[in-house]
Parts: C-alpha cells; sequence; structure tokens
C-alpha cells in the first residue's frame, strides 16, 4: 500500500524528549487513497491517519456507491457513479458505509480512526495534547477525556472550539514522573458526531 499514501514533510516517526515526558514524536500529515470499487468494499477497509493527515476516496467502477459517516459527519448524499470526497480528520474514529451496498446486512463498510497527539509545550511537565489542525474539516467541536495510570475516565474539556491544549499547566492535573496519561477525543457538528478516538498513552518519565 506504500504507493497508495503519499507522506507530507513533517517530522518522521520516533521518540522525543517533551520536559521530563518521553513519547512520540509528532507524526506528519499524510493523505490515503481509498478506492470505492465495484466488488462492493472500500480499499482499504480500515485507516489509521495522524492528526491533521487527510482520505480521498475515488470510484473505480460504474456502479452507484456513496461514502457516509453512520452520524452523517461527512456524505457524498445519494448513492451516484463515479463519486469522489477528500476530508481532513480531527482525533476521533469514523465508522462510515456505501448507502446502497452497506446497510441491511451489505458489507460495504469502513472505519477512519484518528488518535489525538501530543507535542512539545513550555518547559516543565507540562505538555500539549492536539486533536485538530488549520484546514481539519470533520468537527469544530471537541469533546476530550482523560485518565491517570488505570484509574477512571474523566471529562478534560466538553464542546471545546480549540484544536489543542496544555495539559498540566492550570489543571486538571500535575503531571507527574513515572505516571501514564492516557486521552480519548470526539468530533462533531451540531449534532452529528464520531466516535471517540483510539486511546494516546504514554509515560511521564
Amino acid at each position: 500500500m506504500n504507493d497508495r499514501i503519499k507522506r507530507a514533510t513533517g517530522m518522521a516517526v520516533g521518540t522525543v524528549a517533551l520536559g521530563f515526558l518521553t513519547g512520540p514524536a509528532v507524526l506528519a500529515a499524510i493523505t490515503t487513497e481509498v478506492d470505492v470499487n465495484d466488488r462492493k468494499f472500500f480499499s482499504p477497509k480500515t485507516v489509521s491517519i495522524p492528526v491533521g493527515s487527510s482520505v480521498h476516496w475515488a470510484a473505480s467502477g460504474v456502479d452507484d456507491h456513496s461514502v457516509t459517516q453512520d452520524d452523517l459527519v461527512f456524505d457524498t448524499g445519494a448513492a451516484r457513479a463515479g463519486i469522489t470526497l477528500t476530508k481532513t480528520f480531527s482525533a476521533g474514529s469514523y465508522p462510515y458505509h456505501c448507502r446502497k451496498h452497506g446497510v441491511s446486512g451489505g458489507t460495504m463498510k469502513g472505519t477512519v480512526k484518528v488518535a489525538p497527539q501530543v507535542a512539545p509545550a513550555p518547559a516543565g511537565p507540562a505538555f500539549t495534547v492536539k486533536w485538530a489542525a488549520a484546514g481539519t474539516d470533520t468537527g469544530n467541536t471537541f469533546d476530550v477525556k482523560y485518565r491517570v495510570a488505570s484509574g477512571p475516565w474523566k471529562v478534560w474539556k466538553n464542546n471545546t472550539s480549540a484544536k489543542s491544549m496544555v495539559f498540566g499547566k492550570g489543571g486538571p492535573v500535575a503531571v507527574a514522573r513515572g505516571k501514564t496519561y492516557s486521552f480519548q477525543v470526539r468530533s462533531g457538528t451540531g449534532a452529528n458526531e464520531s466516535l471517540f478516538s483510539p486511546v494516546k498513552s504514554f509515560r511521564a518519565s
């Protein structure tokens, strides 16, 4: 699939020090091509991409299809031939289907998974959690939750329009050496929402 993924300039995958926090590097935005084909499936079926990355769907056959997110965060409308769609993603999990071949037991379904990212912040243990970027168009409000180690999930932000925030500076908790912090984010526009994103976890050291 490497020839189907176009990588933008940016930092490569790796490890960086964030104050005394050690965590994954900020990932470069990419564009992933998804084939909407007449064999009645999306290829690839599941796409996992960094925040700010795009997915481009394009029909390769002659049958009628749609790309319809399950809660209508994005939708090409009624099934028709020759559809194309490009979306640039904020954090969340986005199950979608074809209106013609992905309902009533149909198999034409897919998912886009976008985890939040961790980035350097002001000096010290606090760090930035990023869930959207300039140009993302899959939500303009975000619900963000966190947990410390294996503790319960707690609300950090609800219905915020911010694309990123500093964690551990003025709340919700002080970042402590040796602790693991995890985050999930849901993106939405009005009543239409993604599911919560894959979990992003790291350990402060």
